[in-house]
């Protein structure tokens, strides 16, 4: 090895730190190492550097029991032929605060038979929760247990999967609100999929 590459090798340390220092300064980028107070890896659950959010549900008050004359017929992709699904219009609001979509779903057999439940949904997560169910006798009484699941497919709840994609998470509104989510609720209409709606 020649006598200039060895003076390099010994110059480089003298060279390279205080262009770090001058970069810290004046606010450009520096490079972290691992051990070093300020290093993050991606692979932490927390980043030390950054202020963490924590997401927290608002409140949520029961509306009053639907009445047949508020309700917004919906359709579903694949429905069960045996039912009609429905939103209750003066039960739904969007809460900015922690963007959860709440309403009142009923589901009315052809014999006559209906269900209902006071739910909430979380667009970011494609989580629902059951705040309450209807009894049979005009009133909503609450489950043992309230906690967000995951939205599925399935036959007779796939209800939800289709207010989250076409209506309540539609990512065509913009700036979210309960008059814009009703609004879509009444002129807005599913794509054809499997079904073959038109």
């Amino acid at each position: 090895m020649s006598i200039k590459k060895l003076a390099l090798l010994f110059l480089l340390p003298s060279l390279v730190v205080p262009a770090l220092v001058q970069a810290a300064d004046s606010g450009g980028p520096l490079t972290a190492r691992k051990g070093d107070s300020k290093f993050y890896s991606p692979h932490e659950t927390v980043n030390p550097n950054v202020e963490e959010y924590e997401w927290s549900e608002q409140g949520a008050k029961l509306p009053p029991f639907p009445d047949d004359d508020n309700l917004i017929e919906f359709q579903v992709t694949r429905p069960n032929a045996s039912f009609n699904y429905f939103i209750d219009a003066d039960s739904v609001s969007y809460t900015e605060a922690d963007g959860i979509v709440r309403y009142t779903v009923v589901i009315k057999s052809r014999t006559g038979a209906k269900n209902v439940a006071f739910e909430g949904m979380r667009c970011t997560t494609h989580e629902y929760k059951t705040y309450a169910f209807g009894n049979g006798k005009g009133e909503f009484v609450k489950p043992r247990r309230i906690e967000w699941k995951a939205i599925a497919e399935n036959n007779y709840t796939r209800y939800r999967s289709d207010l989250a994609e076409f209506y309540f998470c539609n990512i065509r509104i913009l700036n979210p609100s309960t008059e814009k989510i009703i609004s879509e609720l009444k002129y807005g209409r599913p794509e054809a999929r499997e079904s073959g709606f038109r």
